[in-house]
C-alpha cells in the first residue's frame, strides 16, 4: 500500500504540501480539543466538590476517563506537528557531556520512582559539538523514555554514555529491556509504527528527523530478551561549521538497525 503512494506524492514540493496540509489539520483539531480538555477539567473538580454517592462516583470516573483521552490526543498532535512542522535549528557550541547530563537529572526522581536504574560513564574531557540543544535533548528525552518503557525485568537498568568514535562525538543508550523483535526492526523509524499499547509511533522518527538535521545518525542494535543499544552519532563541532560553510560536501552518515 505504501509504496504505491511513491508516484502520487514523490516530489519534494509535494510532500510539503502534504506537510503544510497536516500541520494545518492538526492545529484546527488541536484548539477545540484543547477546548474539551479544559472544560473536562472543570468538570472534574466539580463532581469532585459534590457529596458522595455511587452515581457521582460513576459520572467522575467516566470524566476522568475523557480527560485522560483528551490529553493522549493533544500529545500526540503536539507530537506529530513538531514532526510535520520541526523548529528552525539554532546552532550553537555545546558540550554533550553537559546535555546528556541535564536531560539525566531531569529524569532521574521519576525513573527512580518507578525502580529503573540509571547510571551515566561521560567522556572524561567536554565532548564538544555545534548543535541545537533544546532539540538534541529532545532527542535524548525520547530514547531514554522509548527505553523506560522497554523494559519488564526486576531489575530494571539503563545506561548513557559519550564518548569519540572516528572522531565523531556519540552518544549511546542502552537497556536490558525485551528488545526488538526481529520482524519490527526494519519498521521502527516508521512513522505511527508502534507495538506499545498507548504508544503514538511518533518517539523514534522524531528523534531520527533531528539527528538528521544535525548531520548525524542512529546505529541500532538488539537481542530480543536481552536488551537495545542505541548509538547517535554527530559531527564535531569542525566538521558542523566546515559544512555550514560550504567547505564540505559530505553528506549524511549510514543508518543501521540491527
Amino acid at each position: 500500500m505504501y509504496n504505491s503512494l511513491v508516484p502520487i506524492m514523490g516530489t519534494k514540493k509535494q510532500l510539503a504540501d502534504l506537510g503544510a496540509v497536516a500541520s494545518g489539520l492538526a492545529h484546527e483539531i488541536r484548539n477545540p480539543l484543547n477546548s474539551l480538555h479544559i472544560n473536562s477539567q472543570l468538570i472534574v473538580e466539580m463532581l469532585d466538590a459534590l457529596p458522595d454517592g455511587q452515581q457521582k462516583s460513576e459520572i467522575l470516573s467516566m470524566a476522568q476517563s475523557n480527560l485522560k483521552v483528551t490529553k493522549r490526543l493533544s500529545d500526540l498532535l503536539s507530537d506529530f506537528l513538531r514532526y510535520a512542522r520541526p523548529p528552525s535549528m539554532e546552532l550553537v557550541v555545546s558540550d554533550l557531556n553537559r546535555i546528556v547530563s541535564e536531560t539525566l537529572r531531569f529524569l532521574e526522581v521519576d525513573f527512580s520512582r518507578r525502580g529503573v536504574e540509571l547510571a551515566a560513564r561521560l567522556h572524561p574531557e567536554p565532548v564538544p559539538l555545534f548543535a541545537d540543544e533544546k532539540q538534541l535533548r529532545q532527542a535524548l528525552l525520547n530514547l531514554l523514555l522509548n527505553a523506560e518503557e522497554a523494559m519488564d525485568k526486576d531489575r530494571k537498568r539503563i545506561r548513557v554514555s559519550t564518548g569519540f568514535s572516528g572522531g565523531r562525538p556519540f552518544v549511546r543508550v542502552q537497556d536490558n529491556g525485551r528488545g526488538i523483535p526481529a520482524a519490527d526492526r526494519g519498521q521502527i523509524f516508521r512513522l505511527f509504527f508502534t507495538t506499545r499499547r498507548n504508544g503514538s509511533g511518533l518517539g523514534l522518527p522524531i528523534v531520527r528527523q533531528i539527528v538528521r538535521n544535525h548531520g548525524g545518525k542512529i546505529s541500532i542494535r538488539s537481542r530480543q530478551g536481552m536488551g537495545t543499544t542505541v548509538t547517535v552519532t554527530l559531527p564535531s563541532e569542525a566538521q558542523s561549521k566546515a559544512k555550514l560553510s560550504g567547505r564540505s560536501g559530505r553528506g549524511l552518515l549510514p543508518e543501521k538497525v540491527r
